[in-house]
């Protein structure tokens, strides 16, 4: 799934005018190799790439570093990259350790989640994300009645009910095992009818062995696996339109999933699907049935993915059968090609990236002070301080850090103008109109490199503050030639962080 949409993605943005290279981070290892007109560096650690991507993203001479795999892999990249994660969010809530990653990385960007469901869940945890999904070519999968006539007739099958599944078999997030149990059931119910198809290898050693457990579910003559030899060469796109086209209805019962690309695939075809009704699925389905008794299950990434009762996929199945029987299948096939059709690669690539690839060029562009939260700064905001009161010195008219800053106690914001806003307070911060000692807590960020003389700003906070925080550009960020009103900082000492940021704490 991510090889194919990484192609598919690579394709369109050449088309649209990029520069695009590729860091095969899995799979590939030896020398840079190209694909066509697009370079393709090979890695040479077990680390998802936060190793290398640094040296290849100097040597293409990027200017951002788009990602498309899990998040929680890719803590410590070097922050000098303008990294946008095009993320999954498979589990409900979203595991600390993905909105962990994302808070906490310097590059940051803007994420972009691949579903609405991915996009609702960062939000609630405070990270704004663009939303484009998955696309596919539904020119290529698309209904194909006459191939679907001679295969099936080429297996026997034209009048069996074909089942079948597309996906990994790794770990049991695909829940193979309800899905097995539910055709078993389902197949004892109708014998002699049923015929279920998995895409899949059955003998990975991720995941559990499937040739075994058809044979303990009494499976062995109705389940059917492909070529594992031409799984390893690559089975081409259109075969696999033609195996959608083949089959019945398409089950995938899947504990968690950032999108389900099978799932607009077999609708593509006009083949109606059964899935999960849990995180991104449900947005997929137009023709099809959900399964909606959910059993919550803790997984190693501390968060709740679900599964499923196979007593309920098989009620399911049962809809699906009745609805070829008694011949209103056909409408049901419409609805799942309407879905698949909002996921076309060309609808996709017409509507979603060009608004979403402007504004990023505009964020990686722009000054780095300009008002907003960037997420790694929130590392240096203490859990408490005493007097329970904070300062938010140059808090900007939007106050971006403010609701991070009044869990500490009473906050005051000040800046030197305020547009009309009674909660900012106007003050020269060269001169505050504030006792000694009068906040436990003062946080500045972005406003030093902009006053006429920091040393005296800095006097007078340390004054007012018992403790404070200062955060800063220097020459040595990227981005500090970009605002002509940046000043260097002069007649103090401080830190430089991996951005280029300057850094003041007392």
């Amino acid at each position: 799934g991510y090889g194919q949409q990484c192609a598919i993605t690579c394709r369109h943005l050449k088309d649209m005018g990029h520069e695009v290279a590729i860091f095969a981070f899995y799979g590939l290892q030896g020398s840079l190799v190209d694909w066509g007109d697009i370079p393709l560096y090979p890695n040479d650690a077990q680390d998802w790439g936060v190793k290398n991507s640094s040296t290849f993203y100097d040597d293409f001479k990027a200017d951002l570093f788009m990602t498309l795999v899990d998040v929680w892999v890719q803590g410590g990249l070097n922050p000098k990259m303008n990294w946008v994660p095009w993320l999954p969010i498979d589990h409900d809530p979203p595991p600390d350790l993905v909105i962990k990653v994302l808070k906490e990385s310097p590059g940051l960007v803007k994420p972009i989640a691949m579903s609405k469901f991915g996009q609702k869940q960062l939000k609630l945890n405070g990270i704004d994300a663009y939303y484009i999904p998955h696309s596919i070519d539904t020119e290529l999968y698309k209904p194909l009645p006459e191939e679907r006539k001679i295969a099936r007739g080429k297996y026997g099958w034209e009048d069996k009910f074909v089942i079948g599944t597309v996906g990994t078999n790794h770990t049991e997030r695909k829940n193979w095992v309800a899905g097995m149990k539910a055709v078993a059931l389902f197949a004892k119910r109708h014998p002699g009818e049923v015929v279920y198809y998995m895409h899949t290898n059955p003998y990975d050693q991720r995941g559990i062995n499937l040739m075994k457990l058809k044979e303990v579910l009494g499976l062995a003559e109705i389940c059917k696996f492909p070529s594992q030899a031409e799984m390893l060469v690559g089975i081409p796109m259109d075969t696999m339109a033609k195996i959608y086209n083949v089959l019945d209805v398409f089950l995938l019962p899947s504990k968690g999933e950032g999108f389900g690309i099978p799932l607009i695939e077999s609708q593509a075809c006009q083949t109606p699907v059964i899935t999960t009704n849990c995180t991104a699925q449900p947005e997929l389905v137009g023709g099809g049935w959900l399964i909606k008794k959910l059993i919550p299950e803790w997984t190693g990434q501390a968060s709740w993915q679900f599964d499923c009762y196979p007593e309920e996929i098989v009620e399911c199945l049962e809809k699906a059968y009745q609805a070829k029987k008694k011949g209103y299948m056909a409408n049901i096939q419409a609805k799942a090609r309407a879905k698949a059709l909002e996921y076309s690669d060309k609808k996709v690539f017409a509507e979603y990236w060009p608004p979403v690839l402007e504004d990023i060029e505009k964020r990686i562009k722009a000054p780095k002070n300009l008002e907003g939260v960037q997420n790694w700064r929130l590392n240096f905001i203490p859990p408490i301080c005493m007097p329970r009161k904070v300062l938010d010195l140059g808090c900007g008219l939007t106050q971006p850090y403010r609701k991070f800053l009044e869990g500490l106690g009473e906050y005051v914001g000040v800046d030197n103008r305020n547009g009309d806003k009674p909660n900012i307070t106007v003050a020269d911060a060269h001169n505050l109109p504030f006792k000694d000692g009068e906040f436990g807590f003062l946080w500045c960020s972005e406003m030093l490199e902009h006053v006429e003389n920091p040393e005296r700003v800095l006097t007078e906070a340390k004054r007012v503050a018992k403790h404070g925080v200062f955060l800063f550009s220097t020459p040595q960020n990227s981005f500090f030639k970009l605002d002509p009103e940046h000043k260097i900082i002069k007649g103090i000492d401080y830190q430089t962080v991996a951005t280029g940021d300057g850094l003041l704490v007392w």
